[in-house]
C-alpha cells in the first residue's frame, strides 16, 4: 500500500490532513482534486482508524465512483468501499435498509429511463392522451416538479391503492391524470425512478427521527466531489447527513456558483 501523503504537494497535503469541520476545496481541472479526495479518504481510514462504513464519498457518475474506489483500494487494501458512490447509489443503500418506513418493500425496483417511458406509454394509451399535444418531456417535468413537493409520498405510504386509483380515474386535469396514472403503474411494481431515490430518502430522513439520527451518527465524514454540479436536493442530503458530526468536505470549481458556505476554504490549484 502507498504512503498516504507521498506525491502530494503542500496544498494537497493540507487538504488531506484537514479532517474536521466544514472544508471547501477550490480546485480546477487538472489540479489533482480527485487525487486529494482519494488520499483524504485513505488518510481517514489508515491514519485515523475510521471505518469505511462511516465515510460517504459522493460522486456524480458510476465511472467516477469506480475510479475513486480503485485509487482508494490501492492505499487501504481490499476494504469495503460501498459508500464511495453516486448520490443515487447512496440513496439506494439507505432505502434498502429503511424504505419499510413508508410501507415499501426492501426489494423495490429501481426504474431506468426505459421503464419510465414504458409507464408513460401505458398511461397515455389508457387515457387517450396524444403525445403530440402533451409530450413525454412535458410529462416528466411535471412529474419531477410534483415529486420535489412530495406530492407522491401520501400515495406511496398508503397500503391500499384504492384512493390513488380513484383519484387517477376521476381527475379531468391532463397533468394530474398523467401524474397519478404514472404513480399507479409505478406502485403496481413497487418501482422507484431516479428522482424518487433522492426525494424518498430525504423524506424518510426528515420525517422519522430514529432514521434521521441513525444516518447522521453513522456518517462521520461526508465528502462530495464536483460540488458545483449539485442540485438543491443533493445539497440538502449532504447537509442532513453531516448535521451531527459536522464534517463536510466539498471539492469544486471556483468558477461555478455554489451554495452559501460557512467553513474553511483551501486552494489546491
Amino acid at each position: 500500500m502507498e504512503d498516504i501523503l507521498s506525491g502530494l504537494n503542500e496544498e494537497q497535503k493540507e487538504a488531506v490532513t484537514t479532517t474536521e469541520g466544514y472544508v471547501r476545496i477550490i480546485a480546477g481541472a487538472g489540479s489533482g482534486k480527485t487525487k486529494a479526495l482519494a488520499h483524504r479518504y485513505a488518510y481517514l481510514v489508515n491514519e485515523l482508524g475510521i471505518s469505511t462504513s462511516n465515510i460517504l464519498c459522493a460522486t456524480f457518475t458510476n465511472k467516477a465512483a469506480n475510479e475513486m474506489k480503485k485509487r482508494i483500494r490501492n492505499m487501504i487494501g481490499d476494504s469495503d468501499t460501498g459508500l464511495v458512490c453516486t448520490f443515487h447509489g447512496f440513496c439506494v443503500q439507505l432505502l434498502r435498509e429503511d424504505i419499510h418506513a413508508i410501507n415499501y418493500p426492501q426489494n423495490f425496483i429501481v426504474m431506468d429511463e426505459e421503464d419510465t417511458e414504458a409507464i408513460l406509454k401505458i398511461v397515455y394509451e389508457a387515457c387517450n392522451i396524444q403525445s403530440r399535444s402533451y409530450t413525454f418531456d412535458m410529462a416528466r417535468k411535471y412529474i419531477n416538479h410534483a415529486k420535489l413537493l412530495y406530492a407522491h409520498i401520501p400515495y406511496l405510504i398508503d397500503l391500499d391503492n384504492k384512493k390513488l386509483k380513484a383519484d387517477y380515474e376521476n381527475t379531468k386535469d391532463t397533468e394530474q391524470k398523467i401524474f397519478l396514472g404514472y404513480l399507479y403503474e409505478q406502485k403496481k411494481c413497487y418501482g422507484l425512478d431516479f428522482d424518487d431515490l433522492i426525494t424518498v430518502a430525504l423524506y424518510i430522513l426528515e420525517s422519522f427521527k430514529e432514521k434521521h439520527d441513525k444516518w447522521q451518527e453513522r456518517m462521520m465524514y461526508v465528502m462530495v466531489d464536483e460540488f458545483q454540479d449539485v442540485n438543491a436536493s443533493h445539497y440538502q442530503l449532504a447537509e442532513v447527513l453531516s448535521g451531527y458530526h459536522k464534517n463536510l468536505f466539498i471539492v469544486g470549481d471556483p468558477d461555478q456558483t455554489i451554495y452559501s458556505w460557512r467553513g474553511l476554504v483551501l486552494n489546491i490549484f
